[in-house]
């Protein structure tokens, strides 16, 4: 696993800020490896039903993380998300969280409290310049033809075809569920 120094840094001083962090990101930036990766947290991937079953109490979740870190992975797929880091900043600042999910914007709808002012939000982008030197890749050329994604970034010919399922689950995921196209090529 390579640890991407600079978007630690960048958690951690978020964390310095709210007890909430959201990591936002496009599909396939690396926001689950690169939350894996944190030291010393507690991990949970929310489209498991029995972590959204462990969940579906906030207070006796977060009760029983006191003065802990952890990720709450893909948490859109909560019936709740919001109220589960509502109640987090609100009652349990010893608790820090780290939130992703797939699409922002899909999260989003999701979302029925406002969490203005209690979380932080670090936007995770495709590869940086700090990135090549952690993945020990500089070469800029291979990382415009690859996107900046790190999974295609690393792999070996140039994979076409995983560019092209990358287009499918954005279509899909991001833009056709969220906002009720049905023609591709007019989009």
């Amino acid at each position: 696993m390579i640890r991407r120094r600079e978007w630690i840094a960048r958690l951690e001083s978020a964390w310095q800020e709210r007890s909430v962090v959201w990591l936002a990101g496009v599909r396939r930036s690396g926001k689950t490896v690169l939350s894996r990766s944190l030291p010393g947290v507690r991990y949970y991937d929310c489209e498991i039903p029995s972590v959204r079953r462990a969940l579906h109490d906030p207070e006796v979740f977060l009760g029983s993380h006191r003065r802990t870190r952890v990720v709450l992975d893909e948490i859109h797929r909560l019936a709740n998300p919001s109220e589960l880091l509502k109640i987090a900043a609100d009652h349990y600042p010893d608790v820090h969280i780290l939130a992703t999910g797939s699409s922002t914007l899909g999260a989003t709808r999701k979302f029925k409290d406002s969490l203005t002012g209690r979380t932080a939000t670090v936007w995770l982008t495709p590869m940086t310049g700090d990135d090549l030197r952690d993945f020990r890749n500089k070469n800029l050329a291979h990382r415009m033809t690859r996107g900046g994604l790190p999974p295609l970034f690393m792999s070996g010919p140039l994979p076409e075809a995983a560019f092209q399922d990358w287009i499918d689950a954005y279509w899909a995921k991001d833009i056709e569920e969220l906002f009720r196209l049905e023609r591709r090529a007019s989009f």
